[in-house]
């Protein structure tokens, strides 16, 4: 039969799941809204450099177009680059977020299985050595018997 602490333990481990999906659900959220704001800034320095690079024109001196180009493409180039490398922070910081929630979550989990079987055996103090050694002196003394 259950009992009331028996209900109150299911409600704290429901509200603690809860807590640690919320915990979860907030992480990866504040890593999503982190990655969509370099997106943006990426998108908009890139409406940028091509606004700012008109197309060549005729008769002008080629090797100047070609050095402005180079020049161009060097920032993009750039951009590109701090674009891979924040983009590479907010994963590897989400990333570190995550592991810790779940050793912190692992190690509660620890802590309730012990106590479970700590209670475990208040419920059953037979000690189960105690009960086999038992059961091998039990066969021996019927084979002797026999």
């Amino acid at each position: 039969m259950t009992n009331q602490p028996t209900f109150k333990k299911l409600a704290e481990t429901a509200h603690r799941n809860a807590e640690q999906f919320q915990a979860w659900a907030q992480i990866t959220l504040d890593a999503s809204e982190k990655l969509l704001a370099i997106n943006f800034g990426a998108a908009r320095s890139l409406c940028e450099s091509l606004s700012a690079s008109p197309a060549p024109l005729v008769g002008t001196d080629v090797q100047e177009t070609l050095a402005k180009q180079a020049a161009a493409h060097g920032r993009s180039l750039e951009q590109l680059g701090d674009y891979l490398r924040r983009v590479n922070e907010v994963c590897v910081d989400t990333q570190s977020e995550l592991v810790e929630l779940g050793n912190r979550q692992f190690e509660q989990l620890q802590a309730s299985v012990s106590s479970l079987l700590q209670q475990a055996r208040t419920l059953n103090p037979a000690n189960p050595l105690d009960t086999a050694t038992e059961t091998e002196s039990r066969n021996r003394s019927m084979r002797k018997a026999a």
